[in-house]
């Protein structure tokens, strides 16, 4: 027969190990929970990803989050003559577009207004720096403030009219 000591022990052990499930089953419910969260497209996080692009110079990322009718201006592809040309000034300075002349956003914050249904104005605030340039000096931090005209395209959310100057 088992002695009362022992069975309050194993009825302890018990007690712990179905605490310590339920709070791994609750750990992994959220998580699974957050991450659908975060694939759901919404305003600021297209503003965000569009952002990101344009000053890392990413083609592919800016079109993906740009409007058909702002891709394309008086027959001129805007993304592809704003990358082109970033990257012959890059080389004009003795850099290739990569190593020099990228930037990535830290601190990012949005502010989504205006938002209906279809369209949306987001306003977004960050730092920008480039990766190489702020590991020697802090001096290279610029700031970053834009505002955002986004519409939903096929369930998909666009920019389709910024303050960011893809032509220059």
């Amino acid at each position: 027969m088992m002695t009362v000591e022992r069975r309050k022990s194993n009825m302890a052990k018990t007690k712990m190990v179905i605490s310590l499930g339920l709070v791994l089953l609750l750990g992994i419910f959220f998580h699974v929970l957050f991450v659908f969260a975060d694939i759901q497209d919404s305003p600021h996080k297209a503003a965000i990803d569009f952002a990101q692009a344009y000053f890392k110079f990413d083609q592919k990322g800016m079109e993906a989050r740009l409007c058909d009718d702002s891709k394309v201006v008086d027959d001129v592809d805007v993304v592809g003559a704003y990358v082109y040309q970033a990257a012959q000034d890059a080389k004009a300075r003795g850099y290739s577009l990569g190593c020099y002349v990228k930037n990535k956003l830290y601190h990012v914050k949005t502010e989504t207004f205006d938002e209906s249904h279809d369209k949306a104005k987001v306003h977004l605030t960050a730092e920008r720096k480039s990766g190489l340039r702020t590991f020697f000096s802090k001096e290279d931090i610029h700031p970053v403030d834009l505002t955002f005209d986004l519409v939903k395209v096929d369930g998909c959310w666009k920019v389709c009219g910024t303050s960011i100057p893809l032509d220059s």
